[in-house]
């Protein structure tokens, strides 16, 4: 590994920029990812130490969201105003994940989409889903149905054929007894596990419409299309606050 000199001086600088015990690298790749930002460059994202720091993940939101505002796609942001809302969290998670829905439907046991895209910004809960520590963001397809939460019954067939079409789901978690989580990773593809948008664009492009052929199929009352309607309040909304975050 290349080593660089500094004088004390200078290492007392960038050991002020340090948080807990960060090391003198991951201060230099801060400062640098600052850098690049200011000047315009586009710089990957990876997790460092467990998960993304918080402009990152904000990155990251906004990213996807405009993403999916340029390609005209119908989806539904965070609903809910929050305190996470007002500080550019666009859609539905925390520090350690997001999650986006273009259906209705939702498992109201743990306040996730149904259908959703779903990206993990740290590795919290790799391990309990069987996953080994990722130094990148993992992207999903993430279907969710757990016993007793609203409607699930009436939506296991629309769930399960969307396993059955698709294929390759992981299930991550069983509720009494009872299969009720299943990821479908992108990864190992022809472009970099690092880019979500590249996993996002193929879901978009490739997965969506057989998702979007099921639902008009099966005509689930639980599991629809979304009101362009009410996702356009909600999307203006969020456009405003972007602009006023963007000004601050």
């Amino acid at each position: 590994m290349p080593a660089i000199n500094v004088s004390n001086a200078l290492y007392e600088r960038l050991g002020s920029y340090a948080v807990g015990f960060e090391t003198p690298e991951l201060v230099i790749e801060k400062v640098l990812d600052v850098y690049d930002t200011v000047m315009g460059k586009k710089e990957p994202i990876v997790v460092t130490h467990g998960s993304l720091d918080k402009r990152r993940i904000l990155k990251v939101h906004n990213e996807i969201f405009q993403f999916l505002r340029d390609h005209n796609v119908i989806f539904m942001p965070r609903q809910k105003a929050s305190e996470r809302l007002n500080q550019g969290y666009w859609f539905v998670g925390n520090d350690n994940y997001l999650s986006i829905g273009f259906y209705t439907g939702g498992d109201t046991s743990n306040q996730t989409p149904n259908i959703a895209f779903h990206v993990y910004l740290s590795d919290f809960y790799l391990s309990s889903i069987n996953r080994s520590r990722s130094s990148i963001p993992l992207s999903c397809i993430q279907l969710s149905n757990t016993p007793g939460s609203s409607g699930w019954e009436t939506k296991e067939s629309v769930i399960n054929e969307i396993r059955k079409k698709l294929g390759g789901f992981e299930c991550n978690r069983v509720t009494d007894s009872i299969e009720s989580r299943w990821n479908r990773f992108y990864e190992n593809r022809s472009h970099n596990d690092a880019d979500y948008l590249k996993c996002l664009e193929e879901f978009l492009t490739k997965d969506k419409p057989i998702i979007d052929e099921i639902i008009r199929d099966v005509k689930n009352s639980e599991i629809g299309f979304l009101d362009k309607n009410k996702v356009d309040r909600k999307i203006y909304s969020i456009e405003r606050m972007r602009k006023l975050i963007v000004t601050r």
